[in-house]
C-alpha cells in the first residue's frame, strides 16, 4: 500500500491529497503543515479584513472533512529527510515513511528588525488577517497616519486598506518602482500618479532602519509619524533540510515539467517549486493561488504513474484603488529579449518578448488585453513580423490568433 506524505497543507497540498484520495483509494496519505488550522483561502484574507466575507467562509476545509477522507493531517514542522530510508523527520521526533514525498510548502515572512513591533501588520496568514481586522474594526471613524513597505501585491492590498479609509499612507520603496520586476518605469510611474491621487504618498528609495515608537526612520535619514506600520515585503523559504538531503534547491525547489525533483520519489508543486515551464523555456517559480491549486492536481496524477508535464499560463491580478493590476506568464522583464508597450487612454500594456513569442505581460486596467495574451502565451505564436502592429495600441491582439 502506498503512503503518500505531504510537506504543506495549504491549497497546493491540500489540492494534492485530495486528487491522490481520489486517484489512489487505498493508500495512507499524512499532510505535514507547520500551520495550525486545516485549509483557509489566503486568495479571501483581504475580503475578511474588510467585512466582506466572515470568518469562517475563509475556512475551505474542516477537520471533519480530512477524518472523511482519511486524510491525516498533522501539524508538524519538518526538520530532515532522509531520502534513502524514505523518511521524514518532525520537530517533536517523530518520522513518518513515505513510498512517494511532495514538498508543497509555502514561505515564511522576510525578517526585519522590527519584525514583532505592535505597530507592525502583515497579511501572511490567518492571524495577521486578525489583527488587521481588529485594526480596521477599531479605528472606523478614526483618521490613522499609516506606513507601507513594499511595491508588490501584498502592498497594494494594504493600499487598499488604507486609502479607502482616506487615511494618509506613506508608501516607501526600497528602489524606484512598483513591482519591480515586471513593471519598467512608465508602469511603475502611472500607478504612482494614481496612487498620489487618492492619498497616497511615494518615497522612492528609501530602506527602513527602525521604528520606534511611532517614529519610523529610513536609513537615508528621514522619519515620518505614524500609527501603524504595514510591511508588504514579501515571503522566503528555508529548504536547507531539503537540500542537505541532496534535492536540488535554488530559489525553489527544483523541479522537471513533470514536477518530479532530481531525488527519485520526491515531487515539488505550489509556491515553493522551481518547475521548468515549458510555455517559458526556463525554470521558474510561481507564488499564485490559480498555479498552487493546479499544481498539486496535476502532481497526484503524476505521482501514481500519469506522467504527463504541467502547462498552464498561471496569471495573477488585484483590483486597487478602481484600477485593475494583472500580471501573465513569465512577466519578469529582465528575462524578456525585449519589451514592447502598448499606451492606452484608459491603462498600460507591457510584453515580455523572448524567441520572438510573448512569453509574458503585465497589465494596468486594460483587462481586454489579458485573454488574448494568455492565448499568444499558451499557443506560442512567432509574432516576429508583428513588432511594430504590436506597439499600436489600436492594433487588436486577438487577430494574432488566427
Amino acid at each position: 500500500m502506498n503512503h503518500y506524505v505531504i510537506i504543506g497543507g495549504g491549497i497546493a497540498g491540500t489540492s494534492a491529497a485530495e486528487q491522490l484520495r481520489k486517484l489512489d483509494p487505498t493508500s495512507e496519505i499524512t499532510i505535514l503543515s507547520n500551520e495550525q488550522h486545516p485549509l483557509y483561502s489566503r486568495v479571501l484574507l483581504p475580503h475578511y479584513v474588510v467585512g466582506k466575507v466572515p470568518r469562517e467562509r475563509v475556512f475551505l476545509k474542516k477537520m471533519d472533512w480530512y477524518t472523511e477522507q482519511n486524510i491525516h493531517l498533522a501539524y508538524q514542522e519538518v526538520t530532515r529527510i532522509d531520502t534513502a530510508q524514505n523518511q521524514v523527520e518532525v520537530a517533536s521526533g517523530a518520522t513518518y515513511t513515505y513510498t512517494k514525498l511532495l514538498i508543497a510548502g509555502g514561505g515564511i515572512l522576510r525578517r526585519m528588525p522590527f519584525q514583532n513591533h505592535e505597530q507592525v501588520y502583515h497579511l501572511q496568514t490567518i492571524e495577521d488577517a486578525d489583527r488587521v481586522r481588529k485594526l480596521m474594526d477599531d479605528n472606523e471613524d478614526g483618521a490613522l497616519k499609516t506606513g507601507l513597505i513594499g511595491g508588490g501585491f501584498i502592498a497594494m492590498e494594504f493600499a487598499e486598506f488604507f486609502a479607502t479609509r482616506n487615511w494618509p499612507v506613506h508608501l516607501f520603496l526600497r528602489d524606484q518602482q512598483f513591482f519591480s520586476r515586471t513593471f519598467d518605469q512608465e508602469s511603475s510611474d502611472y500607478l504612482e500618479e494614481h496612487f498620489a491621487n487618492h492619498g497616497v504618498t511615494t518615497h522612492k528609495g528609501l530602506t527602513i532602519s527602525a521604528l520606534e515608537g511611532d517614529v519610523v526612520k529610513t536609513h537615508e535619514n528621514g522619519a515620518f509619524t505614524i500609527d501603524a506600520l504595514a510591511a508588504g515585503i514579501g515571503i522566503k523559504s528555508d529548504f536547507s533540510w531539503a537540500k542537505e538531503a541532496g534535492v536540488d534547491v535554488d530559489r525553489g525547489i527544483k523541479t522537471n515539467e513533470f514536477l518530479e525533483t532530481n531525488v527519485p520519489n520526491v515531487y515539488s508543486a505550489g509556491d515553493c517549486a522551481q518547475y521548468l515551464d515549458t510555455n517559458a523555456g526556463r525554470h521558474r517559480s510561481v507564488g499564485t493561488w490559480m498555479n498552487a491549486q493546479m499544481q498539486g492536481r496535476h502532481v497526484a496524477k503524476v505521482m501514481i504513474g500519469d506522467r504527463t508535464s504541467f502547462d498552464l499560463v498561471s496569471s495573477y491580478a488585484t483590483h486597487v484603488l478602481g484600477i485593475d493590476i494583472i500580471a501573465i506568464g513569465d512577466a519578469e522583464k529582465d528575462a524578456a529579449d525585449q519589451l514592447i508597450a502598448r499606451d492606452y487612454d484608459d491603462g498600460r500594456t507591457l510584453l515580455m518578448i523572448r524567441d520572438n513569442r510573448v512569453v509574458g505581460a503585465s497589465i494596468i486596467n486594460h483587462n481586454a488585453d489579458r485573454a488574448p495574451l494568455t492565448q499568444l502565451i499558451k499557443d506560442r505564436i512567432d509574432i516576429s513580423k508583428n513588432f511594430d502592429e504590436l506597439k499600436d495600441p489600436s492594433f487588436e491582439l486577438k487577430t494574432l490568433l488566427g
